[in-house]
């Protein structure tokens, strides 16, 4: 049986902080000192740029990082994943689709029919992007992860091209089900189907 990894809830904090504190525990994790957590995490407003993001997209105030992926936003209303913790299987595919499988688990819970995207980066419901993906494995320990957006303004994802989509594709939570959902439920959800991520890895077929 699947254990479920230990969650650490930092409310909310500041994205430079958060990723300090993130990279300490990875780096803990790294040397046998500490088995990991699951961080769940609020930032402030912030555009963060994966390692994929042109360079004509690194604009003022955006923070470049060593996750995959590109350009994309944080801010309220949007829960942020940090699954600090070493890798079940030393496979990174087999590593996004467990993340994907627990991002559509969370979706699923609101009574939807999401679908998880053909390359490991996110989420849909009706076409449009309400969980994205982006991962560091260092030594097999992951660093970043997911951000499920339960309610956020209308503005958000103005002015960058999320993931390389038009800021029109991303959705969240409360229009996809004609609700307000808070970061509460969405924590709940996201505690209820942790097991995915460590169960044991599936034998390749």
């Amino acid at each position: 049986m699947a254990v479920s990894p230990h969650v650490i809830d930092w409310g909310h904090t500041r994205y430079a902080d958060a990723h300090e504190r993130m990279l300490l525990l990875a780096e803990r994790v790294r040397k046998g000192e500490d088995p990991g957590a699951v961080i769940l995490v609020e930032h402030e407003r912030v555009c963060t740029a994966g390692r994929a993001t042109p360079a004509d997209e690194l604009g003022p105030g955006v923070v470049p990082v060593a996750r995959g992926g590109r350009i994309t936003w944080h801010g309220p209303g949007q829960l942020v994943v940090y699954p600090v913790l070493r890798l079940p299987r030393r496979d990174v595919r087999d590593w996004l689709r467990r993340l994907e499988e627990l991002g559509v688990a969370v979706c699923r819970s609101f009574g939807l029919a999401p679908r998880a995207s053909v390359c490991g980066t996110g989420v849909y419901v009706g076409g449009m992007k309400i969980v994205s993906i982006g991962v560091a494995v260092q030594r097999w320990v992951n660093t970043h992860g997911l951000s499920i957006n339960a309610r956020l303004d209308a503005d958000a994802f103005l002015g960058i091209r999320p993931c390389g989509l038009e800021p029109s594709q991303m959705s969240d939570l409360s229009r996809a089900v004609d609700r307000e959902v808070s970061l509460a439920e969405v924590k709940a959800a996201v505690r209820e189907h942790l097991t995915l991520l460590t169960q044991a890895p599936q034998p390749v077929s």
